[in-house]
């Protein structure tokens, strides 16, 4: 060797890396390099000279590797194995040792040449890798999901046991390297696929529709139902290196929760239908966003043209202000309120709706509203019928009242007149006197007459609101007509006229009212001015619901202080009868009959040039009635 190609090597020698240390036959040191004194810890004197055998881990260590130095030297040029080594301060580590022999010139073997290299560090690695491996086939069996990859020709490289029990039958021929398709294939055959029946048409062309998912995977995941009742969701995707990762996901039991939210919520979607109330949804800016049948009949559109719309376009301008308070004070610790409205339908009838506001809130913040609306109509026509039944039920009370206080009173005075009398002819027959029985007996005959009178006029006033039978629609112009018809001659004797204007129908009893206009004309003429004609006008004046009908004459009057007190039974205001005739129950009866229609009558005092009564009564569509 030249002296360059010495140098080479030394420069090699002494540069390399790893531990470099030749020995001769004995293993004793003849050399080291530098990383060998820095590897194992040794100055080089104390290392050169010395066996080799110091620098093993043990005992063992070293003969193995002197017996597979050799015996593998006789069949290569070189030997290699790993052995555990000891550093000067006791420290040991793996390393792979590579030894070649150095040979003399005479051809025999003079030493051997060894590169001890260090390889603690790949075994933790490979220690790492494998603890990783065992921990994620570990995960990979642990999870419930069907897990499995496929390589870039479709076959199978790693699948867990939730894969193979996914398959069920077809499980126990899972195996590395099948493709998709013959797994498929096979889990069919065992019947897997309830929506590919083994031989039906439609098998084909859902299996072929399958695996063009499976080859072109679009991110949107596939639910279908699978052996046993049970429903699977399939997830496949492609990795960059052409792998397709599967997953089969057991997704039975929120399948079945959510058929049955899906049936839950078409039951809720048939009540909501079918049930008699109004009902919507809205959003906290007042828009519609989900409105039942029966509220868009209510509205008058079509369900789904309201959705987006705003709520308050579709109030009664009357009521948007008020709703819109009534929505905006709703509030978590208040978020419900309750309301009635009414409204007038296009054909004049009523329609009372019965509200129920809710907010619904989250954290804080308001999410809806919820309204709930039902149809009151039939209810409040039942209280206004009881309210009329309690009134009416209140006018006989009062009528039986008055009528208990006439009998004690004014029925008593006809009776104290006849026993009066009925004395005073026992005591004048007792005297022999017979010169006055004629008067004491006329006497007699007139306070029998005057009782009878009241008697009648008793019963007939107690009668008045158990004679309407039914309602009907009665012309005014008409029972005022027949009425003057009725009183002719009492009207040509007084010389009366009466002028009558246009007036309106009405919702009642025609005999009735015919009673209560003979009774107020009847009095205008009666109560007529000495030597002055009595003049009567009639007519009618319309303010909202009601109608009033005004009885205006000429007449001598009545006082103010006696408004009231005119309308009790027998309550007379001229006791002498000669001149005012009556029992003083005609404007007691008016005013029964006014009451039986839902009405009223009163005196117009503020009127001075005779009387003026006014009979105040409901429009038809407004009055009672059956």
């Amino acid at each position: 060797m030249t002296a360059s190609q010495t140098d080479f090597v030394k420069a090699i020698y002494y540069a390399f890396p790893s531990p470099v240390i030749f020995v001769d036959a004995d293993r004793i040191i003849l050399s080291v390099n530098a990383a060998a004194i820095e590897q194992f810890g040794y100055a080089a004197d104390e290392m050169i000279g010395g066996s080799i055998q110091r620098l093993y881990a043990s005992d063992h260590d070293f003969e193995a590797a002197v017996f597979h130095t050799v015996e593998q030297l006789e069949n290569t040029q070189f030997s290699e194995g790993i052995y555990r080594y000891r550093r000067r301060n006791g420290t040991k580590f793996n390393a792979r040792l590579r030894v070649a022999p150095v040979i003399g010139a005479d051809g025999t073997t003079c030493g051997f040449a060894g590169i001890v290299h260090d390889i603690s560090d790949y075994l933790e690695l490979d220690r790492e890798r494998r603890k990783a491996s065992e921990i994620l086939d570990t995960a990979l069996q642990a999870i419930p999901e069907g897990f499995a990859i496929f390589d870039a020709e479709e076959r199978i490289i790693v699948y867990n046991d939730a894969y193979r029990r996914i398959c069920g039958a077809a499980g126990p021929s899972l195996k590395i390297g099948m493709t998709a398709e013959e797994i498929m294939l096979a889990v069919y055959e065992v019947g897997y696929y309830p929506n590919a029946p083994i031989g039906s048409p439609q098998a084909k062309a859902w299996l072929a529709n399958r695996m063009r998912a499976f080859r072109n995977p679009g991110g949107d995941n596939q639910i279908f139902e699978y052996g046993d009742g049970r429903w699977l969701r399939v997830e496949d995707f492609k990795t960059r290196d052409g792998n397709t990762v599967a997953l089969r996901i057991d997704v039975t039991d929120l399948k079945r929760a959510e058929i049955a939210l899906d049936r839950q919520r078409l039951e809720y979607y048939t009540l909501v239908q079918n049930i008699p109330d109004f009902i919507c949804r809205i959003s906290p800016d007042l828009r519609y966003t989900f409105v039942n049948d029966r509220y868009a009949q209510l509205v008058g559109m079509a369900a789904d043209d309201l959705i987006g719309k705003p709520l308050l376009d579709f109030v009664p301008e009357k009521d948007r202000e008020s709703l819109a308070g009534v929505l905006k004070n709703l509030s978590v610790q208040e978020p419900l309120a309750a309301r009635e409205q009414h409204r007038k339908l296009p054909d004049g009838a009523d329609l009372w709706l019965f509200w129920s506001n809710i907010a619904l809130f989250d954290g804080g913040e308001l999410i809806e509203y919820v309204t709930v609306g039902r149809n009151i109509t039939e209810l409040k026509e039942q209280q206004q019928r009881i309210a009329q039944q309690g009134a009416e039920l209140q006018r006989k009370n009062d009528a039986l009242n008055q009528f208990t206080g006439t009998v004690s009173h004014d029925l008593k005075a006809p009776l104290r007149h006849m026993s009066m009398f009925s004395e005073m002819i026992v005591e004048d027959v007792a005297n022999g006197n017979h010169d006055e029985l004629p008067v004491y007996a006329g006497h007699l005959r007139q306070s029998a007459r005057r009782m009878d009178q009241l008697i009648d006029s008793l019963l007939d006033y107690a009668q008045i609101a158990d004679e309407i039978g039914s309602w009907q629609i009665v012309s005014m112009t008409d029972v005022i007509s027949d009425t003057i018809l009725n009183l002719d001659s009492f009207i040509r004797e007084a010389g009366a006229s009466i002028d009558v204007s246009a007036l309106p129908q009405l919702k009642g009893d025609p005999e009735l009212l015919k009673r209560l206009c003979q009774n107020l004309i009847g009095n205008a003429i009666k109560y007529r001015r000495e030597d002055v004609k009595p003049v009567i006008r009639i007519y009618a004046e319309t303010d909202g619901d009601v109608i009033r009908i005004l009885f205006e004459d000429n007449g001598i009057g009545v006082d103010p202080r006696f408004s009231r007190k005119i309308f009790d039974v027998f309550q007379r205001l001229h006791r002498d009868e000669s001149i005012y005739p009556g029992t003083g129950i005609g404007l007691a009866l008016a005013k029964r009959i006014a009451e039986s229609h839902g009405g009223s009558i009163a005196l117009d005092t503020a009127f001075t040039h005779g009387a003026r009564f006014v009979v105040t009564l409901p429009e038809p569509r407004q009055s009672g009635g059956k």
